[in-house]
């Protein structure tokens, strides 16, 4: 799997994707799920066996755009849910991804007047880097770990060493970002691997909460800030 931390930002969208594996061959069926300039998450309809670093020509669809790219796979999560990053773009596709990247940054992050939006915006996961600690048991010493995105409503955290965890189980989970420190309640949502877990946050209290929505407002305009920088640099 691959490591090194992306420099997009991944938006949630949605649409159909044919992965056309070999040349010659019918292209396999699957959606993408999430986006970034230089990425994307796919997943099948069926299993598939990708090995890291492949090459395959990716079709996909989004609010009635067709794009056709080639991507590379980068991060194979199950037999069925493969991340692929997109290395040889042209300027016109790569100019047309980044139009509807800012597009999805302008539906689901900035325009958060309602309180659907608000709620979307604060529910969206967002790439971060803290220190991180869980506590399986009470009285135990805190596990250390790193998180690595953020919600109101979650977190994903990498855990420095494997740790069984079943789902649903509630744990203790303390991190920091931005030099402001947290201590929750944690409910193990999503098993990824034996290190990498994905957490809800079942019990906050309003003040929590609130402390947390700001963080995440904070990171969205962040990464907004710096996409529009950069789109006035090219």
């Amino acid at each position: 799997m691959a490591t090194e931390r992306r420099r997009d930002p991944r938006f949630e969208c949605a649409g159909a994707v044919d992965v056309q594996l070999h040349v010659g061959e019918p292209p396999c069926l699957a959606r993408i799920v999430n986006l970034s300039a230089e990425g994307c998450l796919v997943v099948f309809r069926e299993p598939q066996r990708l090995s890291q670093d492949m090459i395959v020509e990716l079709t996909f669809r989004i609010d009635d755009l067709k794009f056709r790219v080639w991507g590379q796979v980068r991060t194979i999560r199950s037999d069925r849910e493969i991340g692929f990053q997109f290395p040889l773009l042209s300027d016109r596709v790569r100019g047309r991804i980044e139009d509807l990247i800012s597009q999805l940054i302008e539906d689901f992050l900035i325009k958060g007047s309602s309180g659907d939006a608000q709620e979307k915006r604060r529910q969206t996961r967002i790439l971060c880097t803290g220190s991180a600690g869980i506590q399986m048991h009470a009285g135990e010493a805190f596990y250390p770990a790193k998180i690595v995105n953020l919600s109101a409503g979650g977190c994903l955290m990498i855990l420095q060493k494997p740790q069984s965890l079943a789902q649903d189980t509630m744990v203790e989970l303390t991190f920091q970002i931005n030099s402001i420190p947290f201590h929750v309640r944690g409910k193990v949502r999503e098993i990824r691997s034996d290190t990498r877990i994905g957490f809800e946050f079942p019990l906050l209290s309003k003040k929590v909460r609130r402390q947390l929505e700001d963080l995440v407002d904070e990171l969205i305009d962040k990464i907004v800030r710096r996409f529009a920088q950069r789109k006035e640099i090219d």
